[in-house]
């Protein structure tokens, strides 16, 4: 930060400009862990719900609109389920990119679309 002193001709008294940006320190510490994960949480009623639905999905093999929590970010796929593995929490699903898989547990809600 660096000061700039000057006169005005017309009364003699001196003003200061600074010029700069002062920025607290909080700012530079976003990678700290005290910052609150917003990460939705759900009921148990709420998952089964969720899991209900894959497997109704998964049986009429019927297109689904999934949001999911991964990486601090809400993801969301537009696919047709292949797989439903309910013994690892597992569903392996198909979009027009591929063939990918997705935990159950990171699901936070379903939508069929068909």
């Amino acid at each position: 930060m660096t000061e700039r002193n000057s006169e005005r001709e017309n009364n003699g008294r001196r003003h200061t400009q600074w010029e700069g940006l002062f920025v607290s320190e909080h700012a530079w510490d976003s990678n700290d862990d005290s910052v609150s994960d917003p990460q939705p949480m759900l009921s148990a009623d709420e998952q089964q719900a969720i899991l209900d639905m894959l497997i109704v999905a998964y049986d009429r093999k019927t297109t689904v609109f999934i949001q999911s929590w991964q990486d601090r970010h809400f993801q969301f796929h537009r696919c047709t389920i292949q797989e439903l593995d309910c013994s690892q929490r597992v569903l392996t699903y198909e979009d027009p990119f591929g063939k990918w898989r997705l935990a159950i547990d990171s699901i936070t809600s379903v939508h069929m679309l068909d």
